[in-house]
């Protein structure tokens, strides 16, 4: 699937496509302990490491017609971090009985934390997944949040999402909460 990559605007936000000269601020959140402390396994990523999944956030976008977006601040036009879709790790949708489903995401600068930034770049490509401009087709999103991670959680919660289970991550040995927002609970949110 071959795919636009749309630029979304918020009121202090530009999700857009990464760029090249993007990389070294990727890498230096990528290394920060306290960014990564609830991505994944909890480890910092390697220079190399971040490298790699830069390139792949804008193949996914070739590939699957979504992706991750690179969050950038319209006052400072800096980087400050991502949000968006990509389809649940295999692993833990074994897990969670959530085969094909998508996965709502986001991770900030820490310097950039505290400001309500998550919550309006996950606002935003929750509008566009579920838009028809998106034509993504998308019955739900989930987003995937250890369970001490309560800054997450709370930007979930603000999203009109339910929490649907905990679990545990295979391989990881990790908590998790998985929380869902159907298009028909987002329609009717805004409707109201």
């Amino acid at each position: 699937m071959s795919a636009v990559f749309p630029t979304l605007i918020t009121q202090r936000l530009a999700l857009r496509a990464w760029r090249p000269e993007d990389l070294d601020r990727y890498r230096t959140m990528s290394a920060d302990p306290e960014v990564m402390r609830f991505i994944g396994d909890g480890q910092p990523r390697t220079s190399s490491d971040a490298e790699i999944s830069f390139g792949r956030m804008n193949e996914a976008w070739r590939k699957r017609g979504f992706g991750i977006f690179a969050v950038e601040e319209l006052e400072t036009e800096s980087l400050i971090g991502l949000c968006g879709l990509e389809p649940v790790d295999p692993t833990v949708a074994a897990a969670i009985d959530a085969e094909h489903a998508t996965e709502i995401g986001w991770r900030l600068d820490r310097s950039c934390w505290g400001n309500g930034y998550a919550t309006e770049a996950a606002t935003a490509v929750t509008d566009w997944a579920f838009s028809a401009d998106a034509a993504l087709d998308l019955r739900r999103l989930l987003a995937i949040v250890q369970v001490k991670n309560t800054a997450s959680i709370g930007v979930a919660e603000r999203l009109h999402m339910v929490r649907e289970q905990r679990t545990i991550v295979p391989g990881n040995q990790r908590w998790i909460d998985v929380f869902e927002v159907s298009r028909a609970a987002w329609t009717a949110r805004e409707a109201a």
